[in-house]
């Protein structure tokens, strides 16, 4: 048979069942734009972590004594790193630029104008490609080559003049912010797997809501589907309307939960973000464009619908 028979059954069942048909509609509808209100807040609230453990640097402070063979030792390192993929970049900070960007970050730079001198040393600023391997990161400029010595001096413990490599401040040593890198990795690890879940669970939910609501109009014509079975009818050829019917509940539905989160977002978010402070949005996390996010709602809608009708149909074919 033609798609066009298939389409017109779909259509003419929809037509006789049409409480039943809403009802199917309005379930989709809730369950997209729960998931889609879901989808962009995840990737927001994962990609603010992301960029947070980009800012996890490690600073590699050089002693006032470190001679010039040294600190090009160092640089060399730091280069190898780099070109292992352990180090995604690295630049060697003057005490005067650290100075300089000191005073751009603190709300009264005049308080440095009380300085005899400037106390900063130099260092070598460190973007790690991977926060959670940090530790192995400053093993290399340990005087043993451990982790376990450089622990002490990361984390801001005591550290003997012994632990780090030459050229190495033996005071300040290497810092990095070890607990908060610890705490945004769990962060994002919990954010992620969270994340996979809740999707999964909705989706789930979402089939077996539309499932049980076209049950009924499947149900209703149980006879006739029994009548079809025995006089040879196919069981794609009894499905191919129900699982059309499914797909059309399903779009309709999406789309709509498509226009309700869009008139949420011209409303309420976007207006949100034009009035809120420009310390919270200079630095603004991105989600997912609402274009892409609307073609994905409204398709995850139709294979919803699909697979409810599919799956729901299974028990009826078998006669």
């Amino acid at each position: 048979m033609t798609l066009r028979f298939f389409i017109a059954e779909a259509l003419r069942s929809i037509r006789a069942n049409a409480a039943v048909s809403v009802a199917a509609t309005v379930t989709v509808l809730i369950a997209v734009f729960i998931l889609g209100a879901f989808i962009p807040s995840f990737l927001y609230v994962q990609s603010t972590v992301d960029s947070q453990k980009s800012r996890l640097d490690i600073d590699v402070y050089l002693a006032d004594s470190g001679t010039v063979q040294q600190i090009n030792g160092i640089k060399s390192q730091l280069t190898a790193l780099q070109e292992r993929g352990d180090v995604l970049s690295f630049k060697y900070v003057s005490p005067e630029e650290g100075l300089a960007d000191l005073r751009g970050r603190l709300s009264d730079p005049s308080i440095l104008e009380e300085l005899p001198s400037n106390p900063l040393p130099a260092k070598f600023n460190v973007k790690p490609s991977d926060p959670s391997r940090s530790d192995e990161i400053i093993a290399t400029f340990t005087a043993d080559g451990t982790a376990a010595a450089a622990a002490g001096g990361a984390s801001g413990g005591e550290a003997t003049a012994s632990a780090w490599a030459p050229g190495i401040d033996p005071t300040l040593g290497i810092k990095y912010g070890e607990k908060t890198a610890d705490k945004l990795l769990t962060v994002a690890r919990f954010i992620q797997w969270a994340g996979l879940a809740l999707i999964s669970i909705l989706l789930v939910a979402s089939i077996l809501l539309i499932g049980n609501t076209i049950r009924l109009s499947i149900f209703a014509r149980r006879r006739e589907v029994e009548v079809m079975k025995l006089v040879g009818a196919t069981n794609w050829f009894i499905r191919w309307p129900f699982v059309i019917e499914g797909i059309v509940c399903g779009l309709i539905g999406a789309a709509l939960a498509v226009a309700m989160l869009w008139a949420v977002k011209v409303t309420v978010v976007d207006t949100w973000i034009t009035g809120a402070d420009e310390a919270i949005t200079r630095d603004q996390a991105t989600a997912i464009a609402f274009p892409l996010l609307g073609l994905i709602l409204i398709a995850s809608g139709g294979i919803v619908g699909a697979l409810g009708s599919g799956i729901t149909l299974r028990r009826f074919l078998k006669v």
